[in-house]
């Protein structure tokens, strides 16, 4: 990983050291990575010193406060405080200090909560026309805040912006296990549980009815280096994965790669969540015609999880 030092920084990546920040640093070893251990980005003072030390060329803003439904539905108002602050110091920052292009990872969790069938996929155009889904609004409104604020930055100070609104994540270095953990991560951890253990089911909250699209995290990775590499596209672009599965079927999956050979039960108790988000890649597909051929498919995509699970979180 890239560490902060003084001098120069042409390409800086915030939220750096997290899930997807490792998986971009191998692509992009030249840029400078930073994380919460560097530069407390709800530190206005702190984020305009380093913005206005390294002059970047181009910002990559993967920070966040990220979780759940359980961590959302919990902690509404510091996953909204904390991440407004976070963007509107970095706004404020790179108004003193336009970078040439800022590209900024938001999420699918920002579309309406509900619109009529015929709407989906969703394109990047019913972004803002709806309130977001109740269990996590408040995230979702600080993240639409903050695609708001790149455009402005385009508006008033010419900063060219990329803004990319990917499908939920899941890969290699992931949270398992964890209250922060999305399903898919959460699911490998509790099957592979049940499996070790050798009991009879693996149980999970709500219906599983949801649908959903994942995406693996390099896959992503590769979006935002391609995207860094050609500059500002100057527009929203959805990223994901174009398979739709329930959360059932995810839970599926991630047992027969698995081997467990008991019950994947849904107890019908807690929250589903939105129950559809799914987004076209259209737009997507144009602006990067390799698209297609990088997309790793959900089971291959698990597999690969699931060794590294094995190796990394299961032996501890």
């Amino acid at each position: 990983m890239t560490r902060p030092a003084s001098g120069t920084a042409d390409i800086l990546v915030t939220g750096g050291t997290g899930f997807l920040g490792r998986a971009l640093a191998a692509r992009m070893p030249e840029a400078r990575f930073i994380g919460s251990a560097d530069v407390d980005l709800c530190n206005g003072a702190a984020v305009e010193e380093i913005i206005g030390r390294w002059r970047p060329r181009v910002v990559v803003d993967l920070a966040a406060r990220v979780g759940g439904i359980t961590a959302n539905m919990a902690q509404p108002a510091d996953f909204l405080v904390d991440n407004l602050r976070m963007g509107a110091n970095l706004l404020a920052a790179l108004r003193k200090h336009p970078p040439e292009h800022l590209v900024v990872a938001l999420s699918t969790c920002i579309y309406p909560d509900r619109l009529a069938d015929e709407f989906y996929p969703l394109s990047e155009d019913h972004l803002d026309a709806g309130p977001p889904p109740p269990t996590n609004a408040a995230y979702a409104l600080a993240k639409r805040a903050l695609w708001y604020g790149a455009r402005a930055l385009k508006q008033q100070y010419g900063v060219g912006y990329t803004a990319l609104v990917p499908t939920n994540l899941y890969g290699p270095g992931d949270h398992f296990g964890s209250e922060g953990a999305h399903f898919l991560a959460a699911a490998v951890d509790k099957i592979e549980a049940a499996r070790r253990d050798g009991r009879p089911e693996a149980a999970f909250f709500g219906s599983g009815q949801a649908l959903r699209q994942l995406m693996y995290v390099d896959d992503l990775a590769w979006v935002i280096a391609e995207a860094v590499k050609r500059g500002p596209h100057d527009e929203t672009l959805n990223v994901a994965n174009p398979e739709v599965r329930s959360i059932r079927e995810l839970a599926e999956v991630v047992a027969r790669e698995a081997g467990f050979e008991g019950e994947v039960r849904f107890t019908g108790e807690g929250p589903d969540g939105q129950f559809r988000k799914d987004v076209s890649t259209a737009r997507l597909s144009d602006a990067f015609p390799a698209w297609e051929q990088v997309v790793t498919p959900l089971e291959e995509g698990v597999r690969r999880t699931l060794g590294w699970y094995r190796q990394h979180v299961a032996t501890r």
